[in-house]
């Protein structure tokens, strides 16, 4: 059973660019000490919790222990009143249960992830085992299941003799607990299956339960198959920002103009801006599908010699891009962009949490950004041209229409 990588523990065109270059009210004030927005880089993973690893899948995740069924509600006396026991009109309501602090289970999982990680670097399959329960289960992608700590043992046994090298590293995207001895975790590994090969990340599920004892162990854990995009397919929600835009304020105006290019491979923007009618600065930008992370990237480069790279996340109607890069005159940039989308034609944006050099700067208000309408149409020329159009069909109805010639002739 050859099972994949287990785990146990996963604008607008303007501001898009350079998430500080944004001109609206705020162009005129501070030259933020001339420094531009960045793309925001949000979409980062902590770690969380173990996983299992496999030559290129996912992770293991881990099956709960069935909770208890409650005792079925005492049914009323006979002739007893339907209200009684009820809550009265009006009387408060018991108050809720306090909230269960996780602080020490979200370290004990974190310890757990490491120690997998660890055990899997040092091919110690009987390590890996410790973390599940007795009757862990470890499902792959294919839906092959390995049952109990000793067929779990002599899965990773059997990929570890195939692959005596590798270098695994768990990230946890997201962990929930139910009550105080359930945790569900999502998250990916990505292994590194011998130095200068490429390498694999994989997604993964994991159910972990809590001991009597209080300890967390691995009861359930499964790799999850992973649907491989193209990268057109992969940008398509980001399709909306092709076309010309428009950020305009009394003192600034930024344009912005988006195209498909290399195969619609990429999404490449080209922003100008101007202050006071006077030409400040201008760049251009690539948004495009990175199949290692399986992350949107952005890459903004401007006029004044600065840099930056985002990772985009998308929140509901909203895009995060946070973003770190350079300025041209060589100080560190960072933050958050935040892209809202409105309707087909009008997005909001806004840069917070900026950091330029050592220091915090303010965040950017929040501009509306339209799509530019086509410029207008001169009617003579229009008439001029319909009518050689029109003349031109009529040519070509007239010579379908007359006779063949005689061949013969």
């Amino acid at each position: 059973m050859k099972r994949t990588l287990l785990l146990s523990a996963s604008g607008t065109l303007a501001f898009l660019l350079v998430g500080v270059f944004v001109v609206s009210p705020a162009a005129s004030q501070a030259p933020q000490q001339g420094a531009k927005p960045a793309p925001a880089v949000p979409g980062q993973v902590k770690p969380a919790v173990p996983g299992t690893p496999r030559p290129a899948a996912p992770a293991i995740p881990t099956k709960p222990a069935v909770p208890a069924k409650p005792a079925a509600p005492a049914q009323p006396a006979q002739g007893a009143s339907a209200t009684q026991g009820q809550t009265a009109a009006g009387q408060a309501a018991p108050a809720a249960a306090p909230a269960v602090d996780h602080t020490a289970d979200d370290a004990a999982l974190q310890a757990n992830i490491e120690e997998f990680d660890k055990a899997y670097n040092a091919r110690d399959a009987k390590a890996i085992t410790a973390l599940f329960t007795p009757e862990a289960q470890m499902i792959d992608e294919d839906g092959e299941t390995a049952f109990g700590r000793e067929e779990i043992e002599a899965e990773f046994s059997d990929l570890f003799e195939s692959q005596p090298e590798g270098v695994l590293l768990t990230e946890v995207d997201d962990l929930k607990y139910i009550g105080t001895s359930l945790a569900i975790e999502n998250g990916r590994t990505t292994l590194i299956p011998s130095p200068g090969e490429p390498a694999i990340i994989n997604q993964y599920m994991a159910v972990h339960v809590k001991t009597r004892e209080g300890k967390w162990l691995m009861a359930l854990t499964r790799d999850i198959p992973v649907e491989t995009l193209d990268h057109t397919e992969n940008l398509l929600p980001l399709a909306f920002l092709i076309g010309d835009w428009v950020d305009e304020s009394p003192d600034a105006v930024v344009q912005t103009h988006y195209e498909w290019s290399d195969g619609d491979k990429f999404l490449v923007g080209k922003f100008s801006a101007k202050i006071a009618g006077q030409n400040a600065f201008s760049g251009t930008q690539r948004i495009g599908w990175d199949p290692l992370a399986k992350k949107i990237r952005s890459w903004v480069f401007d006029s004044d010699g600065g840099f930056q790279e985002g990772v985009w996340t998308q929140v509901g109607d909203q895009w995060l891009i946070k973003y770190q890069g350079v300025s041209g005159s060589g100080e560190v940039t960072a933050g958050t962009s935040v892209l809202t989308m409105v309707d087909a034609d009008r997005w909001r944006w806004q840069s917070r949490d900026r950091i330029l050099g050592n220091e915090a700067i303010a965040d950017n208000p929040e501009v509306e950004v339209v799509r530019r309408p086509p410029p207008p149409v001169d009617s003579a020329e229009a008439a001029t041209e319909a009518a050689a159009a029109a003349e031109a069909a009529g040519a070509a109805e007239a010579t379908d229409a007359s006779p063949a010639a005689d061949p013969a002739k």
